[in-house]
């Protein structure tokens, strides 16, 4: 037995903090990732029930899914620049309102609503520092002949994306201050840019910048934001696994890379890695001293209110328990905590 276990009354205290944290400002919940891993259409509906109606996805496919499901009302943006024709084509069946990081991309997008006799929202999107999609600063000129000759294209909204809004104060405000340098651009050129937003999950928890018409939230709702706990978020995700072997080992046995000091007791459940347990989803742009500090955090492991410690490595499919003074036997189910975004090969169970 072995399931992943999201607690929906924790999404809802996270909603609330975010609510506080966004001042009235409008709420654009990221469903990117299946939702961050709690769960694209359970996770929809749950915050459409507190009031979010504005949701943000990068695949046409969740686009669907949210519209086949009943989300006809409701706004769905997509966050990704695509000149791909099968996707703009879908993105207009759906009533989606579409992203625009590129000349190119806004070409592709402007002649399939001219051919369809139809006009397309759009947002326009600006790489402040990512690097990832959008236009440059330096191409105020290329946003602005949107604005002038693609007459089927409504820009709606500008944004960006931080890149290291979790790490660097600095960096951040930087790239919220370019954004606004392009957005006066425009407007000094006589175009009415919309709705304007680039504050994420981290951004929103950690300072108390400037934070324009909108903030886009995703991880804040798991209660799992990058850099270390948020105030007034609550972790969402654990697994609950049941024991499937308890037996005494002797001193000198070898448990993986480790070999045991004295006689232990140890219990196997089986999940690891694959499953998600035991690793860290921002590893990347992490320094070597993060890495290691990440290294000698062991993680957490419970049988009712006991923290039990891992023995040896985390495996792929297995975690190998010391249960020497823990009266437990085959059955008795521990608690893992886990971020859902990492978990695989398990049933959701929403409580």
């Amino acid at each position: 037995m072995k399931n992943l276990i999201i607690d929906k009354s924790a999404i809802k205290a996270n909603l609330d903090a975010v609510k506080v944290r966004a001042r009235g400002t409008q709420i654009w919940a990221d469903l990117t990732g299946d939702a961050f891993g709690l769960g694209l259409l359970q996770t929809a509906r749950l915050l459409r029930q507190e009031g979010v109606r504005s949701f943000a996805v990068s695949d046409p496919r969740d686009a669907r899914v949210l519209r086949d499901a009943g989300f006809t009302e409701e706004h769905l943006m997509m966050l990704r620049s695509t000149a791909d024709v099968k996707e703009l084509e879908e993105l207009i069946e759906l009533n989606v309102v579409c992203t625009v990081g590129s000349y190119e991309a806004a070409v592709a997008l402007n002649g399939i609503a001219e051919e369809k006799k139809t006009v397309v929202e759009v947002q326009i999107k600006i790489d402040t520092g990512l690097g990832r999609y959008g236009f440059i600063v330096t191409e105020v000129d290329k946003i602005a002949s949107i604005y002038r000759f693609m007459s089927n294209l409504a820009v709606v909204g500008i944004f960006s994306t931080y890149a290291q809004s979790w790490k660097s104060r600095k960096a951040t405000l930087q790239q919220l201050d370019t954004l606004k340098e392009v957005i006066s651009q425009l407007n000094a050129q006589g175009f009415e840019t919309g709705m304007a937003h680039i504050c994420d999950s981290a951004a929103l928890f950690l300072y108390d910048f400037d934070l324009l018409d909108a903030v886009r939230v995703g991880t804040a709702f798991s209660g799992r934001v990058a850099g270390g706990a948020a105030q007034g978020l609550t972790k969402v995700g654990y697994i609950e696994a049941g024991i499937e072997e308890v037996g005494w080992f002797p001193k000198g046995h070898r448990v993986g890379s480790m070999v045991l000091k004295k006689p232990a007791r140890l219990a196997v459940v089986s999940v690891g890695y694959y499953h998600g347990f035991g690793i860290t989803r921002y590893e990347q742009g992490q320094s070597l001293w993060d890495r290691i500090r990440a290294l000698r955090k062991r993680p957490t492991v419970k049988l009712g209110g006991t923290k039990l410690r891992v023995v040896g490595e985390v495996g792929m499919m297995h975690t190998i328990l010391d249960v020497t003074d823990v009266q437990c036997q085959v059955g008795d189910v521990v608690t893992m905590d886990v971020d859902p975004v990492n978990v695989k090969g398990l049933a959701r169970i929403y409580r």
